[in-house]
C-alpha cells in the first residue's frame, strides 16, 4: 500500500495525504479522520520522519506538553462509567490521542474536589469536558480559562467559551420518524423522561419528530415520563411505577400510538416489560425505535428494536481534532459546534 492508494482510496490528493501523516493544520479535521481511518484498515503504516524525502517539517511549537485532560462533572461520573454509550466516546477520544502520540489524564471535577495536578500546573495543551462545568467555583474555572477546551456530548455553555462536539439530535429524531412511519404507523410517540425535554438537551429531536409526522399529515404524541434522581441503569420500583402509570394511559388514548420512540436505549428496556404487562405485544401491537445502539441493553430485548447509532466512538476522535486545531488556532475567537450524523442500524 502507497500514499498514492491511500489519496486514491480517500478521495483526496496524495499531498492531502502527506499534510494529514505530518498533522499540518490546514487540513480540515473531517479529511483527517477520513484519511487516518482509511491508513488504519489498510494497514499502512508511514515512513518515520527521517526516511522521507523533501524538506524536514517543522517542529509543531503549538504543542508544549503533549497532554490532553478529560474532565467530567463527579456527579455525572457514574454515568460515565456504566453508560456504553459514553463509554465508546471516551473509547473514540483515547483512540485518536493514540494515533495523534499524545496522553491524556481524566479527572472527575466538583466544587469540593481540586482539579488534577497536572491541570492546575498549567501541564496539559487542552481540556475535554463532559458535560459541563457548571458544579466548579469561579477561582477552578478560571485556573482553565487559558486552555482551549472542548466540549462532548453537551448542551451550551456559557461560564467557559469552547468548541461543541456532540450527536445531532435533530437528525436524530428525523431518522426515528422517518422510519416508523415508512413502516406505516398512522400515529407515532416520542417517549422521553421529563428533564431531557428542554431546548438545551433533547428537545431538537422532538421538534424534528414531530414535524416529520405534521409533514406526512400524521399524528405524533410526546409522552414526558415521570422520573426520580435514580441512575437509569439501575433497579428504582418507585420509578417504574410512575413510568408504567404514564404508558397506561398513552396505550388507552385514542387513537393509539403503534410506533414508539424511545430516546435512549436504557428507557427501551425499562419499557419492554412493562408494555407486556399492560397486555401489548410488542413487534404487533407496536413497534419501537429506539437510540444509541448500546448492544449490551439490547440484547435481552425481543423483539430487538432498531436503534439510532450516533456514532459515539467518532464524535471522541472529532472532539480530538477539533482540540488540536483549537491549539493551533488561538486568535480565531469562534465557537464552532460541531454535530455527527446518526445512523440507523
Amino acid at each position: 500500500m502507497s500514499i498514492l492508494e491511500i489519496a486514491k482510496l480517500a478521495g483526496v490528493s496524495h499531498a492531502t495525504v502527506s499534510r494529514v501523516i505530518n498533522n499540518d493544520p490546514s487540513v480540515s479535521p473531517e479529511t483527517a479522520i477520513k484519511v487516518r481511518s482509511i491508513m488504519k484498515k489498510t494497514g499502512y503504516v508511514p515512513k518515520s520522519p527521517s526516511l522521507r524525502r523533501g524538506p524536514k517539517r517543522a517542529k509543531d511549537t503549538y504543542f508544549k506538553t503533549g497532554n490532553i485532560a478529560f474532565l467530567s462533572s463527579s456527579q455525572n461520573l457514574k454515568i460515565l462509567t456504566h453508560s456504553p454509550v459514553m463509554q465508546n466516546v471516551v473509547h473514540g477520544i483515547e483512540e485518536e490521542l493514540i494515533a495523534q502520540g499524545m496522553s491524556m489524564v481524566q479527572g472527575a471535577i466538583n466544587a469540593n474536589r481540586p482539579l488534577p495536578p497536572i491541570v492546575s500546573k498549567g501541564d496539559v495543551d487542552g481540556i475535554i469536558v463532559w458535560p459541563n462545568l457548571d458544579s466548579l467555583p469561579d477561582d477552578m474555572v478560571e485556573t482553565l480559562r487559558n486552555r482551549p477546551v472542548v466540549y462532548v456530548m453537551s448542551a451550551e455553555e456559557f461560564r467557559l467559551p469552547g468548541d461543541r462536539v456532540k450527536n445531532n439530535n435533530a437528525a436524530v429524531g428525523r431518522l426515528a420518524a422517518e422510519y416508523l412511519l415508512s413502516r406505516g404507523h398512522e400515529t407515532i410517540a416520542h417517549i422521553i423522561p421529563a428533564s431531557f425535554a428542554n431546548p438545551d438537551r433533547m428537545q431538537s429531536r422532538w421538534n424534528a419528530f414531530s414535524a416529520m409526522a405534521e409533514r406526512a399529515s400524521k399524528q405524533a404524541i410526546q409522552l414526558k415520563v415521570n422520573e426520580s434522581e435514580a441512575d437509569w441503569l439501575e433497579i428504582d420500583p418507585e420509578r417504574e411505577k410512575l413510568i408504567e402509570a404514564k404508558l397506561q394511559d398513552l396505550m388507552q388514548s385514542s387513537p393509539r400510538p403503534t410506533g414508539l420512540f424511545t430516546t435512549f436505549d436504557a428507557l427501551a428496556a425499562k419499557i419492554y416489560p412493562m408494555l407486556r404487562k399492560l397486555g401489548v405485544e410488542i413487534g404487533k401491537d407496536v413497534e419501537v425505535v429506539s437510540c444509541n445502539n448500546e448492544i449490551s441493553l439490547l440484547a435481552g430485548l425481543d423483539p430487538r428494536p432498531k436503534s439510532i447509532d450516533i456514532q459515539p466512538e467518532l464524535i471522541g476522535k472529532r472532539a480530538v481534532e477539533q482540540l488540536r486545531w483549537r491549539i493551533r488556532n488561538p486568535e480565531d475567537t469562534s465557537l464552532i459546534t460541531v454535530q455527527i450524523e446518526p445512523q440507523l442500524i
